[in-house]
């Protein structure tokens, strides 16, 4: 694990202070939000990535799974992290699943690198839940989802171990998914 500075500890603790205070007041999602925002966290500091990218992780989900807002992020940790967690954040308006995720992709595409980064780390961590889903229709809509974030996201990241270790998921989950069908 990377080292982290009495400094970066407490602007880690202000993060997670922040998540869980905003996430239990005005919290949307049944999914255990707070462990999965600090699990991504875990995994992207393990391998060394900046604080930033740390604290956007704890963050990422805050803005669709509640009502905490990019200005209220922007009030507390600036307007960068403010950026990445709004273009990390679907667009509810969008009716259609496919069409939402594709549009949140060209905005986390706009936002850079880093917000590719943190997003495949998120969508790695989501596919290992994939198996749980019982209809294999939403299975294997998870698991195109998952490919197509493989393809956009390519060129710009595909030498980060988080892209390598996604599309090592993707395999597996693709393989598994085969097999059920045959």
């Amino acid at each position: 694990m990377k080292y982290i500075s009495p400094q970066d500890g407490h602007d880690l603790d202000k993060a997670i202070s922040f998540l869980v205070k905003n996430y239990s007041q005005t919290g949307k999602n049944p999914k255990p939000v707070i462990s999965h925002s600090l699990r991504l966290a875990v995994y992207l500091l393990d391998y060394g990535y900046s604080l930033d990218l740390v604290i956007t992780a704890i963050l990422h989900d805050l803005i669709e799974d509640s009502d905490t807002t990019k200005e209220e992020i922007s009030l507390s940790f600036g307007a960068k992290i403010a950026d990445w967690v709004d273009a990390l954040s679907f667009k509810t308006s969008i009716e259609d699943k496919e069409a939402r995720y594709k549009e949140m992709f060209d905005r986390i595409k706009l936002a850079g690198r880093e917000a590719l980064i943190i997003k495949c780390a998120d969508i790695y961590s989501n596919s290992f839940y994939i198996r749980l889903v019982d209809d294999i229709e939403k299975q294997s809509f998870l698991i195109s989802k998952l490919k197509y974030f493989l393809d956009f996201s390519k060129e710009l990241i595909q030498e980060e171990v988080v892209w390598r270790e996604l599309a090592e998921q993707e395999l597996a989950e693709s393989s598994r998914i085969l097999a059920l069908k045959v």
